[in-house]
Formats: structure tokens, sequence, C-alpha cells
């Protein structure tokens, strides 16, 4: 790739707009009088076919390679455009996840940049000093009380001066006064860039930001990782059990790049499940922090994209999306609970997290810093094989011990009639907790107040009208509502099917959860924090903040509260249902619920007091659940390890997942049919192509999805073939019909 300005007489761009067609770079001559102004990256003004597009310099040429390239229009300099380190990402990310090049470019962009722009305010200052406007004041008080008052907020406040929103809230002063200042020559007004704030208020005043004292184990873990960050050859894997201490290693690891005129990113699966590690984040680097996530307002993101690409922030802290933050100067990425579904994007421009943090880290020459209490398979492989540095914390901070696990076989409580979602023993553990003035989690993993509705007189089981799935009961607002495409509608009052008032509600829900543990502990303050409750910015905040402040003894939730959470009162966390996800047609189920249960696990004990945790299960005998209760990481991982090698699934080898979806099923079949013929001349000794069949879930927003799944070994060699014949196969399709190719999916419903 040819770098430079002033050199390239001919450029090739990339369209700014998603399309098959028009996912490859076309040549453009640069015209003389743009030659200082053109290089790589830079949005540019081409004309296309008989209009004219918005496009993005990807290569500088000296040579044409079409006959007579048409020149450029010109150069959008008021329009950001992309360093060289987006240029090739953005390439890097296109071809290892069969995505657009020009949807990857979109990537590394302001957030909304076609919805928002930069946000404009008023500074007026003074043009004598202070004494001076007293005096003037003094003598137009009686007359023009307003712009006396103006003058003496100037006055005192300092020669820079205040917006003209803070002057006119303090004032009362309307914009007529202040003109009549600035006609008679005693102050100005200029335009400044306004800042939308995504911080929601001031920190509490309570709370130590100092550092704290290392155990030995960290001491050990850190002289790791200051030499790797002096030179960092490989990423280092922190695999620390819950509580032993690992986010203070990233905040030192944070201190000492900032302090050598570097930036961090500190990547989080939500910014919402990780209240205290952003609390404690703003506390120890005061000013110092950005965040960049797809949870804050447009306006927002949009200004704290400007800042990072500015250097006005030091410290990014951010979900998924802030892995492709416009950095200068990198020097560290931390990576909270690596192992987090969230870190990868299901939807087109489909990617992970991980990889493009990895890619950066090279690129900057930066460390990688992975955390998490249960590591993904794929890492902890890497680190036996020597591609990552592991580190352990087997032990927790302060001398503190590991909750204790007992499972509770919920078919016992069947056999003896007990139809409480509380077994017997989970009951008396919450009522001896509560008598102790300490706190529970009680944690279930499906939001809603039942799982669906049901005839009891012919079985029929109310549907969403566009995905193959139940609608799900909610109480307050009573409604149905599907969890894939968001339809909602009104409770029924009779069966669709056969009319009869014999329909009722079924399953177990947190809304529901939350009904009958009130009805239970009638004396309890109780939190419930899912996606339906936590709503609005700064809502979760301020639960978890309840909770810590004991305004609450129980706190309800999914995977909110699952991680991230750190209450020194709670003593007692019980699963409800450690199962509810165990049997879904996903070779991970078994990883997510030991990774699951171990993390929630992790909230008990975190204080002075021993912890407890009760998991209730119609399962108690499955691997993922019988080493989650003994927190035996190298258990399961052997037994997962196993079965995972056993069928060929990733990261024994490489996965992807061809998906044809239509409105009509038999489309969506034949396509699936038509495709797999397309692919079959890859197929190589050991490889497997699959299907079509139906995916898990049928149906998702009115689209009927079929599925071919190909496995093998090193399937990127074969990056090309499969891109073009998707590509090309796309082009001839007639309809209302989608073709996808995900990589190495994580869910594969």
């Amino acid at each position: 790739m040819k770098e430079g300005i002033n050199e390239a007489k001919y450029v090739q761009v990339i369209i700014d707009k998603v399309s098959d067609a028009l996912d490859r770079p076309f040549q453009y001559q640069v015209p003389l009088h743009l030659h200082s102004q053109v290089h790589l990256g830079a949005q540019v003004l081409v004309p296309f076919r008989s209009g004219k597009m918005n496009a993005f310099v990807v290569q500088l040429d000296d040579e044409p390679l079409v006959e007579e390239p048409r020149p450029l229009l010109a150069v959008l300099e008021n329009q950001p455009g992309l360093r060289e380190e987006m240029v090739q990402l953005s390439y890097w990310v296109a071809k290892r996840f069969f995505t657009r090049w020009s949807e990857s470019i979109g990537l590394c962009l302001p957030p909304a940049r076609k919805r928002v722009k930069k946000k404009y305010n008023e500074l007026v200052y003074p043009l004598v000093d202070g004494q001076a406007l007293l005096e003037e004041a003094e003598r137009i008080k009686s007359k023009a009380f307003r712009q006396a008052l103006v003058l003496q907020y100037l006055a005192i406040s300092s020669q820079e001066g205040m917006t003209w929103p803070e002057l006119r809230e303090k004032t009362g002063a309307s914009r007529q006064s202040l003109n009549a200042l600035m006609e008679k020559g005693w102050i100005k007004a200029r335009p400044i860039i306004w800042e939308r704030d995504p911080w929601s208020g001031e920190l509490p005043s309570n709370g130590n930001c100092a550092n704290l004292t290392l155990t030995g184990e960290q001491e050990n873990a850190w002289a790791e990782i200051k030499q790797s960050l002096e030179n960092p050859e490989k990423d280092i894997l922190l695999f620390g059990i819950t509580g032993s201490g690992k986010t203070e290693l990233y905040f030192k690891a944070v201190q000492k790049v900032v302090q050598e005129g570097r930036q961090a990113l500190v990547l989080v699966p939500e910014i919402a499940l990780t209240p205290h590690m952003v609390e404690q984040l703003r506390r120890r680097f005061p000013g110092q922090v950005g965040m960049l996530h797809s949870g804050l307002p447009d306006g927002e993101r949009y200004d704290q994209w400007w800042k990072i690409r500015e250097g006005k922030v030091k410290i990014v802290l951010g979900s998924r999306s802030a892995v492709f933050a416009p950095f200068k100067n990198l020097g560290l990425i931390v990576m909270d609970e690596e192992h987090e579904n969230t870190y990868r994007q299901d939807d087109s421009p489909r990617y992970h997290a991980r990889d493009v943090a990895r890619w950066r880290a090279r690129f900057h020459h930066a460390l990688l810093l992975m955390g998490s209490a249960t590591p993904s398979l794929e890492m902890f492989l890497e680190s036996r094989k020597g591609k990552v540095k592991m580190l352990e914390l087997k032990e927790r901070v302060a001398g503190r011990t590991l909750p204790a696990v007992d499972v509770v076989d919920m078919r016992e409580e069947t056999r003896y009639r007990r139809r409480s979602v509380f077994s017997t023993k989970l009951y008396g553990q919450i009522k001896q907790a509560l008598g102790q003035g300490e706190q529970v989690i009680l944690f279930l993993n499906r939001r809603g107040f039942a799982g669906f509705a049901l005839c009891r007189r012919c079985g029929h089981v109310v549907e969403c009208p566009y995905c193959s799935v139940s609608l799900t009961y909610h109480y307050h607002p009573e409604h149905l509502q599907c969890h894939y495409c968001n339809y909602k509608r009104e409770p029924l009052e009779s069966c669709p099917n056969c009319h009869s008032f014999s329909i009722g509600n079924f399953g177990l829900g947190t809304q529901r959860l939350e009904q009958q543990v009130k009805e239970a502990f009638p004396g309890a303050e109780v939190i419930r924090m899912d996606s339906d409750a936590a709503t609005g910015k700064g809502v979760h905040e301020k639960m978890w903040r309840a909770f810590k402040e004991k305004k609450a003894s129980i706190l309800i939730g999914t995977q909110m509260v699952a991680k991230g959470h750190d209450f020194p009162e709670v003593t007692l966390v019980g699963v409800i249902a450690a199962d509810i996800n165990l049997h879904l047609p996903d070779f991970r189920a078994g990883e997510k619920t030991f990774q699951l249960l171990t993390q929630v696990s992790g909230r008990a004990g975190r204080g002075d007091k021993q912890g407890k945790v009760l998991v209730q299960t119609f399962s108690p005998d499955h691997y993922s659940i019988v080493a989650a209760s003994f927190q035996d990481y190298m258990q399961f991982i052997q037994e997962e390890s196993q079965r995972r090698s056993l069928l060929n699934y990733p990261p024994f080898a490489d996965l992807i997942i061809f998906g044809c979806s239509a409105t009509e099923e038999k489309d969506a079949a034949q396509v699936a049919e038509n495709l797999k013929v397309r692919l079959e001349p890859a197929l190589e000794q050991g490889d497997e192509l699959l299907g079509p069949a139906p995916a898990p879930v049928k149906r998702v927003k009115g689209y009927y999805r079929y599925q071919l799944v190909y496995k093998g070994l090193d399937l990127q060699e074969k990056n090309d073939f499969f891109r073009e014949t998707v590509w090309s196969f796309r082009k001839g399709l007639i309809g209302d019909i989608r073709v996808t190719v995900d990589f190495n999916p994580l869910l594969v419903l």
C-alpha cells in the first residue's frame, strides 16, 4: 500500500454505500489541484454512474489500472476521514468476518455520523477588566437590572467568560439584554463546541480511590504485566477466581501506561453491568476518562468519539464497539470478562472484539490484557500452546474464601409435591439471612412473568406471528412479548385455537419471581434488575447503588446481577433454575452455563462474612453443573475439551454457518439447496458440509431460516472462495431473500 501526500496520481476508493455490487475498489484520477489534499483514508466525492457518491481513499497509485479513469470531484475536508491504521483494519475485518468493506469502514467512523453533528454553544466573555464591569453594573443597576447582573457575574467569574446558557440561568437575562451589552462594547460572544456529557451526575462523595495493597499473588502477576507492558511479545490472560483482585491489576496497568504518555482502552461486556469498575476508574483517574458504547445517546457517543480522536482523554471505557475508537497512541487494551458472548457482534457487520483488539494491539505495539474467572476454551487452549501468557490468581483478596455451593435436586422437591419456586432449603436459607440483616441475590436468567401462554384444553401455545417462538407473558404492564423481534400484544382471554377460556400462563420469569418473593417474605425490600426494569440512562446504576447502600435486602435479576458487582453484605446467592439454558441446541450451552453459574456464585461472600450458594436444578449430574458446584474450572474444561474435540467443533476446527432466509419457507429451503451445490467444490478430506436444515429458531421477524454448516480446519484459507461464491450467488437472487455468512459464531440459534 503506497502512502504519502502529493504523490498519488490515481486513487482507489470504496464507495460509501452497503452493496455487494460496490464491494470492491474503484480507481479515479486525482486532478492536479487536489494533489495536496488527497491522502490515504480521505473522504472524497466521486462521479459514479450518472450521479455523485461519497467514498474513502483506500489505495494510492502511480499508474492507471483502467482506461481513462474518471477524475475525483472534491476532497471532503469537513468530513472525518480514516487514518492509515483504520484503512488496514477495516480491510482485515471485512476479509476475516465475511462482511462488506464499506460496512467495516463504518465501524471506524463517528457513531451516528449521518444523524448527528457537532453541537455549538456561545461563550460570553468581557472586553474590559473586572473592576470596570463592577463599576458599570453599579451605575446601571437601577434602570437595567438584568444587564447589571450579567456584568457582575462576568466580573467575578474570569476573563475567560461563561457559556450563555449558564449565564442566562444565573441572571435571568434575556437575549435582548445580552445584545445591548455587546452593542455598548462591554462584552462579546463567540461560538464554541459544546460537548454532551455521558456521565450521569457527579460521583458520590463516599468511596475510596487509593491504590490497594497487593497480595503476594497480585505482586507476582503485576511484575509479569509490567514487564509485558515494556515489551508486549504476547497477550496476557489473567485467570483469577472471583474476588481475587483482577480489577486492581487492570488499574495499575492503566496508570503506568498513562504516566508514560500513552492511551488505554478498557473493554467490559456491558457498561451497565460494571458500575463498580466505572466508579473506581473515574475516581482513580479524574478528568481523564471517556466513555464509548451503544447505550449512550447518539449525540454523546458522537462527542466522545471526537474527544478520543483529538486526544482529549487518555483512558476510554467502553463495550464491544469501543474497540474501533480512533486512538493515536495505544499502550494497553484491557478486556475484562473476555469469555463473554457480548463481545461478539452477531448482526452484520459481524466481528469479535477480542480478535479486533489483538489486531490493534499488534499495530500499536501495545499489550492486550484479558481477564476472567472462567476463560473461554479458545483462550485456555492458546495459553496451553504458549500463544498467550496465562497468569493465575487462585486466592481471594484479604484472605476471604470462596462461598460453599450446595446443589438442590429439584426432582426430589417434585416427588414430595413441593411446587414452590423455592426449595425447602433455599426458603430456609433466605429466611435466615434476612433475619441476620444480610443481603440475598436471586438469579434467574429469564425475563418476564411467565415463559409462555398455554391452553390447558387443547395444548395450544401462543406464538409470535413473525418468529417461531412462544410469546413471554409480562405482568407490569400486562402484555405478551417476543424477545426476538419485540412484537407485543395484549394478553388473550380465550384460546385462538379452540376458543375455550382455559388459557393460562406457565413457566417462570423474573417478574413472577419478584411477586413470589414479596409474598413469601413480606417484610423484605426487593429490587428487580433486568433489561425490562433497568431502562433509561442511569437506572441500572441507581439500582446498584441502592442495593449497595442496603436500601433493599433482596436483589432479583438475570445475568445483569451475575458479574461486575461487589456487594460485601451479600452472604447468600440462590440460583432458581440453573439448567434453564442448558439444553438449548447450541454446542456452547454447557460452557455458558458453567461460566454463568461460576460468575453469579462469586457474588457471595465478598465481605467479611462467609458466603453460601444454593443451585436449584433438574440436572444435578450434568458435568457443567457439577464442576460449577465445586468451582472447578479445570474439571469442566477437560470434559468440555473432550466433547468439542470429538465432535470437531471450535476451537478444534472452524465453523461457518451459511444462513438463507425468505418470507416463504420453500424459498429459503430451495436457496439453501442451491447454495450447497456452489459450496461443495471447496470440500476437502476432513471437511463437512451439513444441511440444509431449518435453524433451531426456524422463523425470526417474518423470515424462515435455513442453515448450511461447514466444518473444517483453517477455513480462513478458503476465505476468497467462500466470499466470491456467496457474493456472486446473492447477485442472482430474485425477491426478498437473504444470505449471510457467520464465521465461528458464538450462538447457533
